[in-house]
């Protein structure tokens, strides 16, 4: 798995590593892929590798760079401890900003997606709200996203929820229902009868194929809409 690990200044300066993933064919568009609070884990990298073999160029920032380099955390109590610590004491803002900062060197030469999952899903949601720089947006499971519905959405966005996941319970759910359903740009939201929080992850016990599976179909038929 290759992929080339560089820097771009953030607008406030601050340098930001990115991990770039480049196809071995022609570009179809970009993406500013968003991890979950473990940081850069193999499974993020190799889950922007094979998005990469269908034509994407990838790019996942390194958000947690600003208090902590390097961060990639198991998969278990511990880690994910520590990578709530890590993104309470980051907040909202900055990666925010990091992230719209990366995607503008993306939209010099392509369409540009933000596909992020859990932190990351909540950070894709919440980028496309402050920033109009997106072509779509793709959100797994963020837990947040409920928290954030007072700021409307600025492009094409696909949100994905598990059932089964507690963290993120029905009622949130309904109320993202009910808030996309006044958005200009168009909304859909999928949800999964037997997948649990994290379910795209190979990693982690929550694990679930078939949902896995369906949902990355449904992400290539919606970037391909760019």
């Amino acid at each position: 798995m290759k992929y080339n690990l560089s820097y771009f200044s953030s607008a406030d300066g601050i340098e930001i590593p990115v991990y770039e993933f480049v196809p071995n064919i022609p570009v179809v568009s970009s993406i500013v892929l968003l991890y979950e609070i473990f940081g850069v884990t193999e499974h993020i990298k190799e889950l922007s590798h094979k998005l990469s073999e269908k034509g994407f160029l990838v790019n996942v920032p390194d958000i947690f760079s600003r208090l902590e380099k390097n961060v990639s955390l198991p998969y278990n109590e511990k880690g994910f401890n520590k990578g709530i610590k890590i993104k309470e004491k980051l907040g909202w803002d900055l990666p925010i900003m990091d992230i719209v900062s990366c995607a503008s060197l993306l939209k010099k030469k392509y369409k540009v997606s933000v596909m992020g999952f859990c932190f990351g899903g909540s950070l894709a949601w919440r980028s496309v709200q402050k920033s109009f720089i997106f072509d779509n947006a793709i959100c797994y499971y963020g837990s947040s996203i409920s928290d954030f519905i007072n700021n409307n959405l600025n492009c094409p966005t696909v949100v994905y929820f598990g059932n089964n996941d507690k963290s993120i319970p029905a009622d949130s759910v309904e109320k993202v229902k009910q808030f996309s359903k006044k958005q200009n740009s168009p909304v859909k939201i999928f949800e999964y009868a037997n997948a649990d929080h994290g379910f795209n992850c190979e990693e982690r016990k929550s694990y679930h194929a078939d949902s896995a599976k369906l949902a990355m179909d449904r992400n290539f038929t919606f970037l391909k809409e760019l």
